[in-house]
Order: C-alpha cells, then structure tokens, then sequence
C-alpha cells in the first residue's frame, strides 16, 4: 500500500560536485552495467509507519509508505523526499547488502519537498557524488535507481527530455496533499524519460558518470496513459539546502523584496531584449535588499552568483534559499547593457518552521536496531493455557519489512529467540536486543499446531 498515491512521485539529492555529463579527469564513462552496480551501494528502500487516524487509534490502523533515499555522506546521511517520511513514527531504511536500519529525521523542508534522515551504520557507507544540475542538457542519458511499486533497487535508463521544466505541483499532486499553499511551493524540475513510478520517490537521478544530478520525485499523473515524463529536483537546489537541514533541522528562506516574471517572446520583443531568458522585475520592495542593491523594474537577471538564471522560478529558488545574510552578486542586462550588481539578504520573516517529526533525531530517542515490520502482544491467559503455557506472546501485526520477508504472520506465537524462552513481550524485546547484532534473530514459532524456524535480519 503506497501512501499519497501521488502522482507527484518521490524524490530530490546532493553532496560534492563535479562537472555532470563528463567523466572526472576525463576518464571513459563506465557502462551502464558497472555504474548501476556501483550506484545501488548508496541507495537505500525507505519504509514509514505512519498512523492513520481516519481508522482509528492502534497500530493495526497504521498504514505502510515506502519510497527510496540515498547516502550523500559516509557516516550515514541520506536525502528522500519530505512527503515520504511526513508524521511517520517509524523510518527503516533497507541498504543494498540486506540490513535493515532505523532512521530518524535530521533536517525537513516541505516547500522543496527535501527530507535528511540519519542512520547509524556501524560502519561507513557508500556515499553517492553530486554533479551539477545546472551543467545538464536535454538528450544525455540518465539512470533512476529506487524502489517501484515496493521492488529495491531497480534501475531504469533513458534521456533528460528537458531541463528546466516548470510544472505546477496541484496539477501532479492533490492540493490537499500539500503542506502550504501551492504558490509558496517549489516546481522546478528536470524531466527524463527514466521510468520514474510510486516508490521512486527520494532515489536519484544519475548522469552517464554516475554523478547525482536529481531527486526523483514525480511523474505526470493527468494522464494515466502516460509514460516516460518523470520529473527529478536538481541536485543544486538540495545543495543549497544541506547544510542547513544537518545544521538546524530546517532552512529559513531570505528576504530579497522583488516580484519578478518570465520573459515571454512577445514581452522580450516589446522591451527591445536580445534574450527570453532570465528573470524580469516587475516590482521592487521600498527599503528592501533588493532596492539597496540598486535593482530596478525592467531589469531582466541573468546570473546569481555564478548560476545562470533560466526564468522567474530558478531565480525565486536562488532569492529565497540563499542563506540570509549572504552578500550576492547578480548579473542583470539593462537597456541593453549588461551591469553587475551586489546585495546582500536578509532573513524572511513570517516563514512557519515545518511541523516537527516525531523522529526528530534532535529529539527522540534512538530506535531500536530491530526487525522490523511486526508488533508483538501478550497472548491473553486463557489462549496461553491452551497452549500448556501460563504466558505467551503472539505476533498481532505484520506491516512488511523483515518480519514479511521472513514469512511472519499475525497470530503466530513467538516461543523463542534463539535459546531464550520468551513469555512476555518485554522479554521478547530484551532477548532480541541482546542477540548478536551481526546475525539474523531466529525465532521459534507456532503456527496451527506446528513449530518452525524463522531468521530475521536483525538490523
């Protein structure tokens, strides 16, 4: 069962830069083959418990989301999408070697849709490099790693169809699956013909070196004939959230004091412009930054900061996701001549933080490292007496995870963890924490009369 059947899938990145669509230091590009070998050890299957209210109160009305994340630092940093993990009360993350981890939340931001979670490996991971978004053309072939319809770790290949694609998120996602109003949202994407489906959402987007360039995060939904136009976040706009997602958990938008438009043709003809690129003021704030910086109506912004600015939504992202207080250097073309000029931004005001997550790694307690997927209930006395048993624990939900890979099943009795006994459900959690954690956890269970063996991963 796959929460918000979007059709906004799931996704978005970033971490170290190289130049995207060329190998580094100019060696040949790897196949296909060795690059998704190589990817898949960096990405991981995210699966949420997330309460369902409209169902009442337990965890048998909790319901299963899974999407796809991957590592962007080796001690176990990894970016998804927001609406993967939103209200989710419990994160595992499923690497490509077969463990199963706890995560929690290190960073949110709904407007971008970017999530950070933290995992703690054990060991280092298989941190995936960034590339440049912004360096990326239409026709290079691109790879999408994640987990379609539940199924880890598949690959799909094809072309970026475009670029810069601007697509408004109520038209591929609900409005009332949205956590602000729709102009507050970011829709600025890479589109590809990858096979992008409901799973995807949070894996990347790999160019032809194996560089990160995206955040696969939705597929076109107005048709449900549609196929091959999915849409992946830039790496560069992840980037420019990262370090404050790890640093304060969320990441305050600037202040810039414009209203700004795309130029189309006809206006670009009207004002005499040699270009419809870039970003048209239409407005500019009194005692805003942007006045300060000597920016007036009619100026069409080319550059921020060294990233060429496509239209009116790449330079919205810029203004409002530069860190506040930054000073910025803007190449801005002016009856016809091109002028620099430099401002510096100030915090937002009014911006509400995201609604916090009950796997705030700031705050909750670490999770424990075990299997994941079941619940576990005491058995009442009656039903344990007809067992020959005066206590007895029974598993009362089965959600996926290891214990479905496993083959648990609800109502079978759990009699041991290896050779402990186990009567009680606190006693079932204490043995399975104390069992090695470089072993799967074998539980002894009863099922119709009948007892059998089971191994579940134990992280």
């Amino acid at each position: 069962m796959w929460r918000h059947a979007l059709v906004l899938l799931l996704g978005w990145c970033g971490a170290g830069q190289a130049q995207a669509g060329s190998p580094v230091g100019g060696a040949a590009a790897p196949s296909l083959a060795d690059l998704v070998e190589s990817a898949r050890q960096g990405v991981v299957h995210v699966r949420t418990i997330v309460p369902d209210s409209s169902r009442g109160r337990g965890a048998a009305n909790a319901v299963l989301s899974v999407g796809s994340g991957f590592f962007v630092d080796r001690a176990g940093l990894l970016v998804t999408n927001e609406h993967v993990v939103r209200g989710a009360v419990d994160i595992r993350v499923r690497l490509y070697d077969g463990r199963e981890l706890p995560a929690c939340v290190a960073g949110l931001d709904p407007l971008t849709d970017i999530a950070l979670l933290s995992v703690k490996a054990g060991s280092p991971v298989h941190e995936l490099p960034r590339g440049d978004s912004d360096r990326v053309r239409a026709g290079e072939t691109v790879v999408a790693i994640g987990s379609p319809f539940g199924f880890s770790h598949s690959a799909s290949a094809g072309i970026i169809s475009a670029r810069e694609r601007v697509i408004e998120r109520s038209e591929i996602r609900s409005e009332a699956d949205l956590p602000v109003s729709p102009s507050d949202n970011y829709s600025f994407y890479i589109q590809t013909d990858a096979l992008i489906n409901l799973g995807n959402s949070g894996g990347p987007l790999l160019d032809r070196s194996g560089h990160v360039i995206g955040v696969n995060t939705a597929f076109w939904g107005r048709a449900q004939t549609a196929q091959g136009v999915g849409f992946a976040i830039p790496i560069n706009i992840v980037n420019l959230l990262l370090p404050r997602l790890q640093k304060e958990g969320e990441a305050p938008r600037s202040y810039l004091g414009v209203q700004s438009q795309a130029v189309d043709f006809a206006l670009a003809r009207a004002l005499e412009l040699a270009t419809n690129n870039g970003a048209l003021i239409a407005g500019v704030d009194a005692g805003s930054p942007a006045e300060a910086g000597g920016l007036e109506p009619g100026d069409v912004v080319t550059v921020w900061e060294g990233h060429r600015v496509q239209g009116a939504e790449d330079f919205k992202i810029y203004a409002q996701l530069t860190l506040p207080g930054t000073r910025v250097h803007l190449t801005v073309l002016r009856r016809g001549k091109i002028t620099e000029r430099v401002l510096t931004t100030r915090p937002a005001t009014g911006s509400k933080p995201p609604a916090p997550s009950p796997l705030d790694c700031r705050q909750a307690a670490p999770l424990p490292a075990l299997p994941s997927g079941f619940e576990a209930a005491d058995l009442s006395a009656g039903r344990a007496k007809g067992l020959l048993r005066d206590k007895a624990v029974r598993v009362s939900m089965v959600s996926g995870g290891a214990a479905a890979d496993a083959g648990l099943e609800v109502d079978d009795i759990i009699l041991r963890v290896g050779r402990t006994p186990v009567r009680t459900v606190e006693e079932l959690y204490k043995a399975m924490e104390a069992f090695p954690a470089d072993k799967p956890i074998p539980l002894l269970l009863r099922r119709d009369g009948a007892d059998f063996w089971r191994a579940l991963p134990r992280q």
